[in-house]
């Protein structure tokens, strides 16, 4: 005969982790990776399953927090009253030469911020930041969290 209070234990436990793991199978990178598109060659990855899971798990931690680390550059960074309408004025004349560039402003207490580009690693963000350094010679370059990459 099975003890009451060992199965009362045991069955919430074991219920828990049949849910994570039925909540935690996110998409199958490989198998997207491995999909045909009509008119282009295919690809074929082998490798352990310990590795498949590895990989798809990662790709779920980063969704948890909505994107991946990686890097932006500071362009604007200032404290007072008019610092608001300064912080808009830059991020307006950098997109007016850089449209294509993702800009956001910023409120983190007590400085209005304007960080540009969403780059993966920091020899891009280095890259552009050689670009800008000439109107914005006090740029540099911070790890953040940025979207995901189409």
């Amino acid at each position: 005969m099975v003890d009451k209070t060992a199965l009362a234990i045991l069955f919430p436990v074991l219920m828990l982790i049949t849910g994570n793991l039925h909540a935690q199978t996110p998409p199958d990178v490989f198998t997207l990776l491995e999909s045909k598109t009509p008119g282009q060659g295919s690809v074929s990855i082998k490798q352990d399953a310990d590795i498949r899971n590895m990989v798809n798990l990662h790709l779920m931690q980063q969704r948890k927090i909505n994107g991946i680390w990686g890097f932006k550059i500071s362009i604007y960074r200032g404290s007072g009253q008019e610092t608001r309408k300064d912080a808009e004025l830059t991020r307006s004349q950098f997109l007016s030469k850089n449209e294509t560039v993702k800009c956001e402003l910023k409120y983190e207490y007590p400085y209005w911020k304007v960080y540009v580009g969403a780059f993966r690693t920091k020899s891009e963000a280095l890259r552009f930041l050689k670009k800008i350094e000439y109107d914005y010679p006090d740029a540099f370059i911070r790890d953040d969290i940025v979207a995901f990459p189409e």
